[in-house]
């Protein structure tokens, strides 16, 4: 490079520099919230504000903003007669204060108990010094004079009372000025946790901007921000067992970005732009003969020693271990589903959850006792829902209503194969289940070689509300693992079995009042000089 070429380098940074640091600086300490687009994990954040230019060139200065912004992700447009030059994203330490309201009220409630608690204080003092006054003149007439009986019982009494009345007085401040300093203590432990958020740094965006004529410029400013996340949640209500399911899709937003989110539009997103677009590649899978290693002292460090296929010793480099970074890969996302909020939200910066509603819908769904007597004797009522395919509705926590009554929570998952889910609403007591062994037909016999133990079981059933309602009832018969071992299914009252897996089923209509009973009864054979695991 020629001395010539230097030098014009140099001018032009001189230039450029100069044109720079002499730009006049506009700070914009306010900008407006549009939007708010949260993710699974973080939000695109959309402001705006309005700034009037004069000739020439400037930098606008947009302050006090999330410091967690992905500087990557800033975009900033305008409207008017002007012309962006340069985008610039810094973290400051040292900006304007940023005491909030609650701050605020705290610390002229901090100021308020403080005087409070040191007029106590005060008093209890005056108190203490009327004490020792007493204290150091219980003598009384002179070193040669006596003092009339008379006059001794009223100044005892004087004192006595004078002294009950100040230790009474001293003991009522201080349990007063305890409770203030446990007060003063809350409020100092708030005001710390609020003065550390203070103290973080908050992300400046600097706009380098040139206008050939004084002129009114619009901006808009859009970033990613992390330290945002929102989950699914639902709410499940049910009016009656003949009407539809009410479902409410919530998403439970907690964000901790610095920035208070006040009256603005959301919208949710089922995205994660955090984990990146880059579509998965394969890299070579090599296969190669694992050799024993034989290590040679007299070898230098980064050599060693190994025999080939034949025997022989060879040398070779050392491999170095591969880094993890090797054999990962990033993932292209999916496309995701938006969900236009209508009305705004306020979702202060505390890391609390807030719930968002996203949508409110009626399910049809069709409403069934279900009973597993062997484990739980008690009737759980249970709508199969159908009709909520393409929706795309998220897996979350749900709560329970039924009859305007909370009975619970339970898992809302959307995702799967079946053509209807089922939420269990609840147990009913009134409808009554007892099972209880028959013990008059179980047996135990011996015949042969073999042993054939019989079992027996009925389950009774009473219906005690005022409808018809259906009851599905489960129970269970051994299955056999072992040829030796004999399941005979003798009496099952009629119920659907399934000898794969051992499950029985009844599907049953039970009027009002009405009482039905269904038996079980089954023989397990094996060899009488064998134990049976399980049974």
């Amino acid at each position: 490079m020629n001395s010539y070429f230097k030098i014009s380098i140099l001018a032009f940074a001189s230039v450029a520099v100069c044109s720079f640091a002499f730009a006049e600086d506009k700070i914009v300490n306010t900008t407006d919230i549009n939007e708010v687009k949260i993710y699974t994990s973080g939000a695109m954040v959309t402001r705006s504000s309005k700034v009037t230019l004069d000739a020439g060139q400037s930098v606008i200065r947009f302050e006090n903003l999330s410091p967690s912004i992905n500087p990557s992700s800033i975009a900033v447009n305008g409207t008017g007669d002007f012309t962006i030059l340069s985008v610039t994203h810094k973290l400051d330490y040292l900006g304007p204060d940023r005491k909030t309201t609650e701050m605020i009220v705290l610390e002229d409630s901090l100021m308020n108990l403080n005087g409070k608690r040191e007029g106590m204080l005060n008093q209890i003092s005056v108190l203490q010094e009327e004490q020792n006054l007493l204290l150091a003149n219980k003598s009384v007439g002179g070193a040669n004079t006596g003092v009339k009986l008379e006059e001794l019982k009223n100044i005892a009494s004087f004192f006595r009372v004078r002294m009950i009345e100040i230790k009474d007085k001293i003991l009522e401040l201080s349990i007063k000025e305890k409770k203030l300093k446990m007060s003063i203590d809350k409020v100092n432990s708030q005001l710390a946790s609020l003065n550390n958020k203070r103290n973080e740094p908050y992300s400046t965006i600097l706009v380098d901007v040139t206008a050939s004529a004084r002129t009114l410029a619009s901006f808009s400013i859009s970033y990613y921000t992390g330290n945002v996340t929102w989950i699914p949640n639902y709410d499940i209500r049910v009016k009656d067992a003949f009407s539809p399911v009410e479902l409410v899709f919530k998403a439970m937003v907690s964000q901790n970005t610095g920035e208070d989110w006040k009256n603005v539009k959301v919208k949710i997103s089922t995205g994660n732009p955090s984990i990146g677009v880059t579509k998965p590649e394969l890299f070579p899978w090599y296969l190669n003969f694992n050799y024993p290693m034989i290590m040679n002292s007299n070898a230098p460090s980064s050599i060693r020693q190994q025999k080939d296929a034949e025997g022989q010793i060879m040398m070779r480099d050392e491999v170095q271990a591969k880094s993890i970074s090797n054999y990962v890969t990033a993932v292209q996302t999916q496309f995701s589903t938006d969900y236009d909020i209508s009305i705004p939200y306020s979702i202060p910066a505390d890391g609390l959850n807030y719930a968002v509603q996203i949508k409110e819908i009626k399910l049809p769904a069709t409403y069934s006792y279900f009973a597993v007597p062997k484990i739980d004797r008690d009737a759980f009522l249970v709508a199969s829902i159908t009709g909520w395919e393409g929706m795309d509705l998220q897996a979350g926590n749900s709560n329970v209503y039924y009859e305007n009554t909370f009975v619970g929570e339970t898992m809302f998952n959307p995702v799967t194969e079946n053509d209807t889910l089922q939420v269990s609403l609840g147990r009913d007591k009134r409808v009554v289940i007892k099972r209880e062994v028959l013990k008059d037909f179980s047996s135990n016999q011996l015949l042969g070689s073999y042993r054939t133990r019989t079992f027996s079981y009925e389950t009774t059933i009473k219906n005690n509300r005022k409808e018809s309602i259906k009851l599905i009832i489960e129970d269970q018969l051994p299955v056999s693992q072992d040829k030796e071992i004999e399941v005979k299914v003798i009496d099952i009252s009629g119920g659907d079995f399934n000898a794969e897996n051992g499950k029985l089923k009844w599907v049953i209509e039970i009027a009002p009042g009405q009482q039905l009973k269904k038996k079980i009864n089954y023989s397990v054979k094996y060899p009488k000089d064998k134990q049976v695991f399980g049974l």
